[in-house]
């Protein structure tokens, strides 16, 4: 059976379609990478210093959008500490590996209105973080990273930095959390 010309185009046309669109569709995360990161999921109370500032809160990962990303959610309750007085915030992130990349990235918003993306880098026991900049920049970027997450065991991690005035002071915010 003859085909013609224009199904022949036609069916041309689909295979290049199909092509076209599977290079555009961005490979799933590799299976370890999430799973190296699957101790977070769960449920963990944690503790912060800002200077003079403290409280707790309660964050949680959960495996979301086919488990190629974890979101962290935040509840901080209200507070009263070292002469400040904190609001009730809440606050989501998505942390996930970007395979194109061979990156870890993480965005970040607050009900107050904050938001934030952060590169993060894989150490031995953790991740150190890199806040990027959507505008541009008033100062220089160092290499230094702006803040260091470090995995101590399956059940308890802690987040050093970062490092900005508050009040005309220069603090350094200090995070301990502990799962449930």
């Amino acid at each position: 059976m003859k085909r013609s010309v224009v199904e022949t185009s036609v069916g041309l046309a689909l295979v290049v379609a199909v092509l076209l669109c599977s290079e555009a569709t961005p490979a799933p995360v590799p299976e370890g990478k999430i799973a190296s990161a699957e101790y977070l999921v769960g449920t963990w109370d944690c503790a912060h210093t800002v200077g003079t500032f403290s409280g707790t809160y309660k964050t949680t990962y959960t495996k979301v959008l086919a488990d190629q990303w974890l979101k962290q959610t935040y509840d901080f309750p209200p507070t009263v500490s070292g002469g400040r007085s904190e609001p009730t915030i809440t606050a989501e992130a998505l942390m996930g590996y970007d395979e194109s990349r061979q990156a870890w990235v993480r965005f970040f918003a607050n009900s107050l209105g904050q938001y934030f993306a952060i590169r993060m880098t894989p150490t031995d026991s953790g991740w150190t973080w890199k806040y990027v900049s959507y505008f541009p920049r008033t100062k220089p970027e160092t290499s230094a990273p702006d803040a260091v997450f470090t995995r101590n065991s399956q059940r308890e991690y802690v987040i050093e930095g970062p490092t900005y005035p508050l009040d005309g002071v220069q603090v350094t915010e200090h995070h301990t959390c502990r799962k449930q």
